[in-house]
């Protein structure tokens, strides 16, 4: 799947985040001999149209030819420093709400990859990116890559430990299977990560820890068959490339997903949003959500 990422959309804001982005859209472009689409979103309203980085002193104020104009020289420069020896394009969208922006000129490229950063941050830097990166996760239908500052591609096999978080049914096929084919093309090792709940509520909510439909919430029982079926999956789906799966007991997922990236060193997270509704759908979003702004390596959400 990885050889399909053809299309790349990269939205920037013209901030310090920007360089990280660029560098995981080159980087794709560049295994599949695909193109980039640098895009900026032009906002409409005066208040961000004043910001400094549209040079309103010498565009004669909130001027929103002007700041396009800006815009695509910045677009351009930024792609003269990041995107050499790939196809690129320069994109401007005008929108009073970037995420709509990016969401659609990601329909109208066809873009089969979205990467984005993020600071990783609460407060206003979180409003301003994080919001947007949270709203285009949860509305595109294509791949979203969230890379946070500071984080840097490495030059050589720069995926070499991949975490998935998985429920223990065959919705985790998609995910496995993409982290499997990373793992081909990077030589990395694959580790599948389930979370068994502690509450006696949750075990009873999901028929999956239970020995039967009357049957009592049981720990040692929804332990001991989470592992069973972690390593049947990591066996169909795994198969081929290095796996080491990872099984935690835990009130807290997102917690524990954090501890156990950092334990292993992890250079990429992988969550798949599909196949869910209802509580499930709720509580992936917001560990998804989490995750792209607290996870120390990029983040790559799936879409059905």
């Amino acid at each position: 799947m990885a050889e399909l990422f053809r299309k790349i959309l990269s939205p920037v804001y013209f901030d310090e985040t920007s360089p990280e982005s660029l560098e995981y859209a080159r980087h794709f472009a560049q295994q599949s001999g695909g193109s980039v689409s640098l895009l900026h979103v032009v906002p409409n309203d005066e208040f961000h149209l004043l910001r400094q980085v549209y040079r309103p002193e010498k565009g004669g104020g909130a001027n929103t030819d002007w700041a396009e104009k800006v815009s695509r020289e910045k677009l351009q420069a930024l792609a003269e420093e990041h995107l050499n020896g790939v196809a690129y394009e320069i994109v401007t969208r005008l929108n009073s709400d970037p995420a709509n922006g990016i969401l659609e000129a990601e329909k109208e490229i066809g873009a089969d990859l979205v990467t984005m950063a993020t600071h990783g941050r609460t407060g206003i830097s979180h409003m301003i990116l994080g919001s947007v990166a949270e709203k285009v996760v949860r509305e595109t239908q294509c791949p979203v890559l969230v890379s946070r500052r500071g984080e840097h591609l490495a030059e050589t096999q720069p995926f070499q430990k991949i975490l998935v978080p998985v429920d223990i049914t065959e919705r985790a096929a998609p995910a496995l299977t993409f982290a499997r084919q990373l793992a081909q093309q990077y030589q990395g090792t694959v580790y599948p990560l389930h979370v068994v709940p502690v509450a006696d509520s949750d075990l009873l909510l999901r028929e999956v820890y239970r020995a039967g439909p009357q049957a009592p919430a049981d720990h040692v029982y929804a332990e001991k068959v989470a592992k069973q079926k972690l390593e049947a999956l990591a066996q169909t789906h795994l198969s081929g490339v290095k796996s080491e799966i990872e099984l935690h007991v835990s009130g807290d997922p997102g917690k524990t997903i954090l501890e156990v990236e950092k334990a292993i060193g992890a250079d990429l997270l992988v969550m798949a949003t599909h196949g869910f509704t209802g509580m499930f759908h709720l509580l992936l979003r917001s560990l998804t959500e989490k995750m792209m702004r607290e996870a120390g390596c990029p983040v790559l959400v799936l879409h059905q």
